[in-house]
């Protein structure tokens, strides 16, 4: 009776025992009775396996599920170096364009002799300017009208700019007054680009733009939209053709034409019955 109870204590016992759980004493007292114990020893080594089994099928699982889980950030990792090259792709070909169009935008300012009409809609206010530049002489009137239609459009202020070698000054014109203004003779208004000189500038602002190459009319253009700005630039000339504000619903249309602007089209403008401000 004594043995059967030793027997259930020392198998109570050896799970502790296996896994190395237990004190000096307690081993002893199990190592020894082991010796003794034909049926405990077979229980013993029957745990012993089991357990031995059981650590092998888990370290099988643990290798099996870190392989897995290797595999998934290898891909994950593929993934976002795939999207990464995409990107630099993607906006250093935008910064490209965006470059190329400054380059032949500069080379259209610099012919010195075009004529431009910029027209500007913004809800009842609709302002016209058009330039007439050669050889650095320059005469510019902008003419704004305001109305809901056609029947009650009105003129409410018109500008007009002369420069010559000479001399330069502005004439201003309301229906309350008609004031001329010298002013400094480097003025002047130069075709539109919208466009960076410097390629890293095209860089940061390709990150946060669309640049398409699109239709409008019959002309081939790059659409560059920014923010709530949609512009539209001349893929020949790099000049932007029109420029739409959906934050102010306002549109600007620009016209340019080159090489046609004559003498006569510069005329000093007449001053008689304005007054000079100093």
């Amino acid at each position: 009776m004594r043995e059967k109870r030793e027997c259930k204590i020392v198998q109570d016992l050896l799970p502790n025992y296996i896994e190395n759980l237990t004190n000096v004493e307690t081993n002893n007292y199990i190592e020894n009775h082991i010796k003794e114990c034909p049926e405990c020893e077979e229980m013993f080594k029957n745990m012993k396996k089991e357990l031995e089994l059981n650590l092998k099928n888990n370290d099988k699982k643990e290798v099996k599920y870190i392989k897995k889980f290797n595999k998934k950030i290898k891909l994950l990792r593929n993934i976002l170096l795939v999207i990464i090259i995409l990107f630099i792709i993607i906006v250093g070909r935008r910064a490209i364009i965006l470059t190329n169009l400054y380059n032949k935008g500069e080379i259209e300012k610099n012919k010195g002799n075009y004529y431009a009409k910029i027209e500007t809609y913004s809800e009842e206010v609709i302002t016209i300017t058009e330039i007439f530049y050669k050889d650095e002489n320059s005469f510019i009137t902008t003419t704004t009208y305001r109305g809901k239609n056609s029947s009650d459009i009105k003129v409410i202020m018109k500008e007009t700019f002369y420069k010559s070698k000479e001399e330069s000054f502005t004439l201003t014109e309301t229906e309350k007054e008609k004031i001329v203004r010298n002013v400094d003779n480097k003025l002047s208004i130069a075709p539109e680009t919208y466009i960076y000189k410097h390629f890293l500038t095209n860089v940061f602002i390709s990150m946060s733009s669309n640049v398409n190459k699109v239709k409008l009319g019959n002309k081939d253009c790059y659409l560059i939209k920014r923010d709530n700005i949609e512009v539209f630039i001349d893929a020949e000339t790099g000049l932007a053709i029109k420029k739409i504000d959906n934050t102010s619903n306002a549109t600007v249309d620009y016209k340019y034409e080159y090489g046609v602007i004559k003498d006569t089209d510069i005329v000093k403008p007449d001053i008689e019955g304005y007054v000079i401000e100093n």
